[in-house]
């Protein structure tokens, strides 16, 4: 795990040493084991090393001679490569390129797999790796620059085009750090309207200019600037003959697979455990298996929050003693809210509206005083069904839709975002958006409306785009909770979840695996219709079968789930109220082109507990400090 970097030009103006060391001096902080600047005629290589595997022969960036063999039509190289994440399969791979002839240098570096799988494989290679990965290979003799990110998104890899010149790296705030002198960061205004609409910006930045490389795609960038790109992996189509028949047996074999393969590691590690359906499923199955290899105790980890009714510890603890592991219950040191979130946004550089960013990152600082890698059960809800939402596109989508829609919503609705009311008020206003399952699902997932944005940003020159689509690339024909599943597997998880575990873990250096997330697991849970994941409308039922097929408690498997949250809502009306208020009303919002009278009266309306604007207050903040950062975002002095 590590933090990658890099500048290509289509010229022949030599590269810019000083924008390669202010690419390292910002990802610094996800590699702290090591790190390396490469300059090769027109491109420039950065990385930022957290050892994993092979601590003695994965310094990067990584060379391999050109092959003297190959004809000059199929030559690559001499080849250099800078790599983020881990090859779950690499040594598979590797006995199968030693077969082919391929020598290998490094013991077990799953870095030189990729390399000599290049060699081998050309931009065939991203269909043979599995695991979390973003890396970038300089061909020396073609001038050709090959990037590519892993199928889930788990590990980011942003782009920014200028001139005659295509930089990446694994942050947008490194990107900011090292634009040329000629150059400074503006607002991209399509992406600031995604990001009121549902509190991310899909594979876009803030920053204009700066994009993402899409989830489960590769790019070439030719020596001219063209880029050619492709998707190599998307999830399989949803079966409509599957049943039940076997469907636990199969899930049980692919993760179990999937965790083994995630317990390889030169350094201590461990297992993010909340007592929930996911991490406890995730537990046993690597528990069992350190059993089996005769291994010492699982360490798990869980974090007591600072407010009762969040805390989950004792639900954790009763798993972690079930199990026999070796538990940890760390104490959540919150220290000055504010002053975590400027720290989040040097780091990252762009602002997200999910608040559990927060306890997600005490969560990860506390746990890397213990160990340098943990697994995590990220992904188990948009796979298996565990949002209240895919109940409700399956309420809509039974003939309901009609008889919901003549409810009372004002009189149903309520301050609390928790209770049945407010669920049912939202339930209701999805029912009245009409007969498209898309317009459903952005009623229910959306963190401003259409309406609310207008009012925001009433001045606001907005693309001539016409309409946004409700959830934009909706997928077509199949039923809503499928449809549903999937657009989260594709949207809102790499572009928000994800986002948040990378950003959040590796600002403290620490690497987060995710066993769900592999890819025959997503690959079976995308095949199985609803019907089968579950059964009768129970969430995750199918993954909770498979959890007491493991033998946990009862009482964990029926358990219904919980968010990673805060109380956040009564610290911004007491404890952080003071400083919220200055934040939000310090100018930086108009400066973005907000309003400030619909802004005040959100503030006044949670103050005064009339409605609770919780996520939409947070997600103006995060906008406030993002505007505070960029125009004064992080540099260093490169002498």
């Amino acid at each position: 795990m590590c933090g990658i970097a890099g500048i290509v030009r289509f010229d022949d103006r030599p590269i810019d040493d000083d924008r390669l060391r202010r690419l390292l001096a910002v990802l610094s902080h996800r590699g702290t084991d090591g790190n390396g600047i490469a300059t090769y005629a027109r491109c420039g290589l950065v990385h930022a090393r957290l050892s994993i595997i092979d601590l003695l022969s994965g310094q990067q960036p990584m060379h391999v001679a050109a092959d003297p063999g190959a004809t000059k039509h199929d030559r690559h190289g001499p080849l250099h490569l800078v790599f983020n994440g881990e090859v779950y399969n690499h040594r598979k791979l590797r006995k199968q390129l030693s077969r082919k002839g391929h020598h290998f240098a490094s013991d077990h570096s799953d870095t030189e797999v990729l390399l000599l799988g290049f060699r081998e494989w050309g931009l065939a290679l991203p269909k043979h790796v599995h695991g979390m990965f973003a890396f970038a290979i300089w061909d020396e003799e073609k001038r050709e620059l090959f990037i590519c990110r892993d199928r889930a998104g788990k590990k980011p890899l942003y782009l920014h085009r200028h001139g005659n010149e295509l930089s990446f790296a694994s942050l947008p705030s490194a990107l900011v750090a090292a634009m040329p002198d000629n150059e400074s960061p503006a607002v991209n205004a399509d992406a600031l309207r995604n990001y009121l609409r549902l509190g991310y910006c899909f594979g876009q930045s803030l920053i204009d200019g700066v994009t993402e490389l899409p989830v489960a795609n590769w790019a070439l960038i030719s020596p001219d600037g063209a880029v050619r790109m492709e998707s190599y992996w998307q999830p399989p189509p949803i079966s409509k003959t599957s049943t039940a028949l076997g469907a636990m047996s199969a899930l049980r074999e692919v993760l179990d697979e999937a965790v083994a393969a995630r317990l390889q590691a030169d350094v201590p590690l461990g297992c993010f455990l909340s007592g929930g359906i996911d991490s406890s499923v995730v537990t046993a199955l690597a528990q069992h298996r350190l059993t089996e290899q005769g291994a010492d105790r699982l360490k798990t980890f869980s974090i007591a929050m600072p407010a009762v009714g969040y805390d989950e510890t004792p639900f954790a603890t009763q798993v972690a003693q079930h199990l026999g592991t070796d538990h940890t219950t760390l104490t959540a040191e919150p220290g000055d809210v504010l002053d975590d979130l400027h720290d989040l946004m040097a780091v990252c550089g762009e602002p997200t509206a999910d608040s559990s960013i927060l306890p997600t990152h005490w969560l990860c600082r506390a746990t890397r005083q213990h160990v340098k890698v943990t697994l995590s059960g990220d992904g188990g809800d948009e796979l298996f069904g565990g949002y209240d939402r895919y109940r409700a596109m399956r309420l809509l989508a039974g003939g309901n839709r009609w008889w919901l829609a003549t409810l009372p919503h004002d009189l149903l609705d309520s301050a609390d975002p928790k209770s049945a009311g407010h669920r049912m008020a939202r339930l209701i206003d999805a029912a009245r958006a009409g007969r498209d399952p898309a317009r459903h699902y952005r009623r229910m997932i959306h963190l401003f409306t259409e309406p609310q944005i207008a009012e925001l940003m009433p001045d606001a020159a907005w693309p001539d785009m016409g309409p946004a689509p409700p959830c934009p690339h909706w997928p077509p024909d199949a039923h809503p909770v499928d449809a549903a599943r999937r657009w989260d597997l594709m949207h809102y998880l790499p572009f928000e979840v994800l986002r948040k575990v990378d950003r959040a873990s590796m600002a403290v250096a620490l690497e987060v695996r995710c066993p769900m997330l592999a890819t025959p697991v997503a690959d079976l849970a995308m095949h199985l219709p609803h019907r089968v994941l579950m059964p009768g409308g129970r969430p995750k039922g199918l993954l909770r079968d498979l959890a007491a097929s493991l033998d946990l408690p009862g009482e964990i498997v029926r358990r219904p789930k919980r968010g990673f949250a805060l109380p956040l809502g009564q610290w911004l009306r007491t404890s952080l109220r003071d400083a919220a208020h200055g934040l939000i009303a310090e100018g930086s919002l108009a400066e973005l082109g907000i309003a400030m009278p619909p802004v005040r009266r959100m503030l006044d309306e949670h103050d005064k507990g009339r409605r609770d604007h919780t996520h939409r207050l947070f997600a103006l903040m995060q906008l406030a400090l993002w505007q505070q950062w960029i125009k004064r975002p992080y540099t260093v002095d490169a002498a």
